[in-house]
Protein backbone atom coordinates (compact mmCIF):
# COMPACT_ATOMS: atom_id res chain seq x y z
CA UNK A 1 0.00 0.00 0.00
CA UNK A 2 0.73 3.43 -0.61
CA UNK A 3 1.79 5.63 2.40
CA UNK A 4 -0.95 7.66 3.38
CA UNK A 5 0.78 10.38 3.67
CA UNK A 6 2.40 12.09 0.93
CA UNK A 7 4.81 14.33 2.05
CA UNK A 8 5.61 16.91 5.05
CA UNK A 9 5.31 20.79 5.84
CA UNK A 10 7.82 20.52 8.91
CA UNK A 11 5.81 18.71 11.22
CA UNK A 12 2.57 18.76 9.55
CA UNK A 13 1.68 15.66 7.69
CA UNK A 14 -0.12 16.30 4.45
CA UNK A 15 -2.23 12.91 3.59
CA UNK A 16 -3.55 11.68 0.33
CA UNK A 17 -6.88 11.92 2.11
CA UNK A 18 -6.61 15.71 1.59
CA UNK A 19 -5.29 15.83 -1.17
CA UNK A 20 -8.11 13.35 -3.34
CA UNK A 21 -10.92 15.56 -1.26
CA UNK A 22 -9.16 19.27 -2.55
CA UNK A 23 -8.95 18.12 -6.10
CA UNK A 24 -12.02 16.50 -6.03
CA UNK A 25 -13.25 19.68 -4.94
CA UNK A 26 -11.77 21.39 -7.72
CA UNK A 27 -13.16 18.39 -10.38
CA UNK A 28 -16.82 19.07 -9.23
CA UNK A 29 -16.13 23.57 -9.09
CA UNK A 30 -14.46 23.35 -12.73
CA UNK A 31 -18.27 20.82 -13.46
CA UNK A 32 -20.30 23.77 -11.97
CA UNK A 33 -18.30 26.65 -13.27
CA UNK A 34 -18.59 25.31 -17.35
CA UNK A 35 -22.43 24.51 -17.45
CA UNK A 36 -23.69 27.16 -15.37
CA UNK A 37 -24.93 28.92 -18.10
CA UNK A 38 -27.00 26.07 -19.39
CA UNK A 39 -28.80 27.04 -16.36
CA UNK A 40 -29.61 30.47 -16.77
CA UNK A 41 -26.61 30.89 -13.71
CA UNK A 42 -23.27 33.09 -13.51
CA UNK A 43 -19.98 31.72 -12.96
CA UNK A 44 -19.82 33.97 -10.45
CA UNK A 45 -23.07 32.97 -8.90
CA UNK A 46 -22.07 29.21 -9.36
CA UNK A 47 -18.64 29.32 -7.16
CA UNK A 48 -21.07 30.76 -4.75
CA UNK A 49 -23.31 28.16 -4.66
CA UNK A 50 -19.96 25.77 -4.89
CA UNK A 51 -18.75 27.59 -1.51
CA UNK A 52 -21.68 26.85 0.51
CA UNK A 53 -21.67 23.56 -0.23
CA UNK A 54 -18.38 22.69 0.35
CA UNK A 55 -18.56 24.53 3.79
CA UNK A 56 -22.27 22.55 4.95
CA UNK A 57 -20.58 19.31 3.39
CA UNK A 58 -17.23 19.40 5.37
CA UNK A 59 -19.80 20.23 8.62
CA UNK A 60 -22.04 18.03 8.05
CA UNK A 61 -19.89 15.32 6.91
CA UNK A 62 -17.17 16.23 10.01
CA UNK A 63 -20.46 16.06 12.53
CA UNK A 64 -21.87 13.13 11.70
CA UNK A 65 -18.49 11.21 11.63
CA UNK A 66 -18.01 12.92 15.28
CA UNK A 67 -20.99 11.57 16.09
CA UNK A 68 -20.78 8.12 14.96
CA UNK A 69 -17.20 7.17 16.78
CA UNK A 70 -17.53 9.90 19.75
CA UNK A 71 -16.36 7.68 22.15
CA UNK A 72 -14.24 5.59 20.40
CA UNK A 73 -11.74 8.51 18.61
CA UNK A 74 -13.11 11.88 20.30
CA UNK A 75 -13.89 11.46 23.89
CA UNK A 76 -10.24 11.69 24.60
CA UNK A 77 -8.80 13.85 22.58
CA UNK A 78 -11.85 16.16 21.83
CA UNK A 79 -8.65 18.32 19.16
CA UNK A 80 -8.80 15.49 17.25
CA UNK A 81 -12.43 16.72 15.80
CA UNK A 82 -10.84 19.53 13.45
CA UNK A 83 -8.65 17.08 12.11
CA UNK A 84 -10.35 16.02 8.81
CA UNK A 85 -6.88 16.14 7.59
CA UNK A 86 -6.64 12.21 9.21
CA UNK A 87 -9.96 11.13 7.85
CA UNK A 88 -13.27 10.70 8.81
CA UNK A 89 -16.36 12.01 6.74
CA UNK A 90 -19.73 10.32 6.38
CA UNK A 91 -20.81 11.41 2.62
CA UNK A 92 -24.65 11.47 4.00
CA UNK A 93 -23.93 13.83 6.69
CA UNK A 94 -22.23 16.35 3.95
CA UNK A 95 -24.88 15.62 1.68
CA UNK A 96 -27.71 16.44 3.73
CA UNK A 97 -26.38 19.74 5.23
CA UNK A 98 -25.13 20.62 1.68
CA UNK A 99 -28.49 20.21 0.48
CA UNK A 100 -29.64 22.56 3.17
CA UNK A 101 -26.84 25.43 2.36
CA UNK A 102 -27.90 25.11 -0.93
CA UNK A 103 -31.96 25.27 -0.34
CA UNK A 104 -31.09 28.52 1.51
CA UNK A 105 -28.47 29.93 -0.97
CA UNK A 106 -31.34 29.76 -3.56
CA UNK A 107 -33.59 31.58 -1.04
CA UNK A 108 -31.23 34.38 -0.72
CA UNK A 109 -30.21 34.47 -4.69
CA UNK A 110 -33.58 33.86 -6.02
CA UNK A 111 -32.41 30.65 -8.11
CA UNK A 112 -34.41 28.01 -8.70
CA UNK A 113 -33.47 24.75 -6.67
CA UNK A 114 -34.51 22.68 -9.66
CA UNK A 115 -32.07 24.16 -11.84
CA UNK A 116 -29.39 24.12 -8.85
CA UNK A 117 -30.08 20.64 -8.13
CA UNK A 118 -29.34 19.58 -12.03
CA UNK A 119 -26.50 21.66 -11.79
CA UNK A 120 -25.03 19.98 -9.35
CA UNK A 121 -25.61 16.36 -9.81
CA UNK A 122 -22.83 15.64 -11.93
CA UNK A 123 -20.87 17.32 -9.91
CA UNK A 124 -21.43 15.42 -6.66
CA UNK A 125 -20.17 11.90 -8.17
CA UNK A 126 -17.47 13.40 -9.75
CA UNK A 127 -15.88 14.55 -7.02
CA UNK A 128 -17.28 11.93 -4.66
CA UNK A 129 -14.91 9.45 -6.80
CA UNK A 130 -11.74 11.27 -5.68
CA UNK A 131 -13.31 11.08 -2.60
CA UNK A 132 -13.27 7.57 -2.43
CA UNK A 133 -9.84 7.24 -4.08
CA UNK A 134 -8.53 9.50 -0.69
CA UNK A 135 -10.53 7.05 1.33
CA UNK A 136 -8.76 4.02 -0.31
CA UNK A 137 -5.40 5.37 0.47
CA UNK A 138 -5.90 6.31 3.93
CA UNK A 139 -7.48 3.20 4.87
CA UNK A 140 -11.25 4.34 5.78
CA UNK A 141 -14.09 2.82 4.30
CA UNK A 142 -12.17 -0.76 4.09
CA UNK A 143 -13.44 -3.33 2.72
CA UNK A 144 -14.26 -7.19 3.86
CA UNK A 145 -12.04 -9.74 4.35
CA UNK A 146 -11.05 -10.97 1.14
CA UNK A 147 -7.95 -13.38 -0.32
CA UNK A 148 -8.81 -13.36 -3.83
CA UNK A 149 -7.88 -10.93 -6.67
CA UNK A 150 -7.03 -7.34 -6.14
CA UNK A 151 -6.74 -7.63 -1.82
CA UNK A 152 -5.07 -5.37 -0.24
CA UNK A 153 -3.22 -5.47 2.90
CA UNK A 154 -2.51 -2.47 4.70
CA UNK A 155 0.37 -1.62 7.43
CA UNK A 156 0.32 -3.00 10.25
CA UNK A 157 -0.74 -0.68 12.98
CA UNK A 158 -2.89 1.49 10.63
CA UNK A 159 -6.22 1.88 11.54
CA UNK A 160 -7.66 -0.94 9.42
CA UNK A 161 -5.45 -3.25 11.55
CA UNK A 162 -6.58 -1.63 14.84
CA UNK A 163 -10.46 -1.88 13.56
CA UNK A 164 -9.73 -5.94 12.67
CA UNK A 165 -7.95 -6.42 16.14
CA UNK A 166 -10.47 -4.96 18.47
CA UNK A 167 -13.55 -6.44 15.88
CA UNK A 168 -11.74 -10.04 16.19
CA UNK A 169 -11.70 -10.65 13.13
CA UNK A 170 -10.36 -14.40 11.97
CA UNK A 171 -7.26 -14.62 11.16
CA UNK A 172 -5.82 -10.81 12.55
CA UNK A 173 -2.69 -11.32 14.83
CA UNK A 174 -0.52 -8.29 16.63
CA UNK A 175 1.57 -8.82 13.82
CA UNK A 176 -0.43 -8.18 10.77
CA UNK A 177 -4.14 -7.53 9.47
CA UNK A 178 -6.21 -9.28 7.49
CA UNK A 179 -6.39 -8.69 3.62
CA UNK A 180 -9.17 -6.88 2.52
CA UNK A 181 -11.32 -6.42 -0.53
CA UNK A 182 -10.90 -2.35 -2.41
CA UNK A 183 -14.77 -1.61 -2.02
CA UNK A 184 -13.44 2.40 -1.85
CA UNK A 185 -12.23 1.95 -5.49
CA UNK A 186 -15.50 -0.21 -6.96
CA UNK A 187 -17.39 3.33 -5.30
CA UNK A 188 -14.84 5.14 -6.85
CA UNK A 189 -15.39 3.64 -10.57
CA UNK A 190 -19.48 3.79 -9.80
CA UNK A 191 -19.46 7.53 -9.04
CA UNK A 192 -17.28 7.98 -12.33
CA UNK A 193 -20.10 6.47 -14.02
CA UNK A 194 -22.56 7.86 -12.52
CA UNK A 195 -21.14 11.12 -13.42
CA UNK A 196 -20.50 10.30 -17.10
CA UNK A 197 -24.17 8.85 -17.59
CA UNK A 198 -25.58 11.96 -16.12
CA UNK A 199 -23.38 13.99 -18.59
CA UNK A 200 -24.77 12.19 -21.43
CA UNK A 201 -28.28 12.90 -20.28
CA UNK A 202 -28.62 16.26 -19.61
CA UNK A 203 -29.38 17.26 -22.51
CA UNK A 204 -31.87 15.04 -23.43
CA UNK A 205 -34.41 15.09 -20.74
CA UNK A 206 -37.85 16.87 -21.28
CA UNK A 207 -37.87 18.46 -17.93
CA UNK A 208 -35.87 20.94 -15.85
CA UNK A 209 -35.12 19.36 -12.10
CA UNK A 210 -35.35 15.53 -13.21
CA UNK A 211 -31.13 15.09 -12.91
CA UNK A 212 -30.85 15.72 -9.47
CA UNK A 213 -33.79 12.76 -8.41
CA UNK A 214 -31.93 10.17 -11.11
CA UNK A 215 -28.14 11.39 -9.76
CA UNK A 216 -30.00 10.30 -6.29
CA UNK A 217 -31.95 7.61 -7.15
CA UNK A 218 -28.60 6.03 -9.38
CA UNK A 219 -26.50 7.44 -6.00
CA UNK A 220 -28.57 5.63 -3.42
CA UNK A 221 -28.35 2.13 -5.59
CA UNK A 222 -25.03 1.95 -5.67
CA UNK A 223 -23.99 3.33 -2.15
CA UNK A 224 -26.77 -0.04 -0.69
CA UNK A 225 -24.98 -2.43 -3.19
CA UNK A 226 -21.57 -1.26 -2.24
CA UNK A 227 -21.90 -1.23 1.36
CA UNK A 228 -22.76 -5.37 1.54
CA UNK A 229 -18.85 -5.36 0.90
CA UNK A 230 -17.68 -2.91 3.66
CA UNK A 231 -15.97 -4.60 6.47
CA UNK A 232 -15.89 -1.25 8.98
CA UNK A 233 -19.21 -1.33 10.41
CA UNK A 234 -19.09 -3.14 14.23
CA UNK A 235 -22.82 -3.37 13.81
CA UNK A 236 -25.31 -4.05 11.11
CA UNK A 237 -28.79 -3.15 13.11
CA UNK A 238 -31.17 -5.54 11.13
CA UNK A 239 -28.63 -6.95 9.06
CA UNK A 240 -27.97 -3.63 6.79
CA UNK A 241 -25.49 -0.45 7.56
CA UNK A 242 -26.70 2.71 8.61
CA UNK A 243 -26.46 4.27 4.98
CA UNK A 244 -28.41 1.40 4.05
CA UNK A 245 -30.99 2.47 5.77
CA UNK A 246 -30.63 5.59 4.33
CA UNK A 247 -30.32 4.61 1.18
CA UNK A 248 -33.90 2.75 2.05
CA UNK A 249 -35.12 6.28 2.46
CA UNK A 250 -33.71 8.04 -0.33
CA UNK A 251 -34.46 6.37 -3.34
CA UNK A 252 -38.26 6.41 -2.81
CA UNK A 253 -38.10 9.98 -2.21
CA UNK A 254 -36.19 10.65 -5.50
CA UNK A 255 -38.47 8.41 -7.52
CA UNK A 256 -41.16 10.31 -5.76
CA UNK A 257 -39.42 13.59 -6.24
CA UNK A 258 -38.66 12.68 -10.31
CA UNK A 259 -42.36 11.86 -11.17
CA UNK A 260 -43.67 14.97 -9.66
CA UNK A 261 -41.01 17.36 -12.10
CA UNK A 262 -41.83 14.76 -14.44
CA UNK A 263 -45.69 15.39 -13.74
CA UNK A 264 -45.50 18.97 -12.68
CA UNK A 265 -42.12 20.34 -13.82
CA UNK A 266 -41.19 22.91 -16.71
CA UNK A 267 -40.49 21.75 -19.95
CA UNK A 268 -36.27 21.91 -20.48
CA UNK A 269 -35.61 24.71 -23.66
CA UNK A 270 -34.64 23.38 -26.33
Amino acid sequence: MVDPVAFHLGSLAIRWYGICYAFGFLLGYGLLVRRAARYQLTAERAADLALIAMIGGVLGARTWYVVQNWQDSFAGDPWEIIRIDHGGLVFYGGFLLAFAALWWGCRRWRVPLGAVGDLFAPALPAAHALGRLGCFLNGCCFGKAWSGGCAVTYPAASDVHAIQLRAGWPGVTEAAPVPVFPIQLVEAAGNLLLAGLLLVVERRLPRRGLLFPIYLAGYALLRFSCEFARGDYPSRPGGLTSAQWLCLVLLPAAVVWGGLVWRHGRTRAR
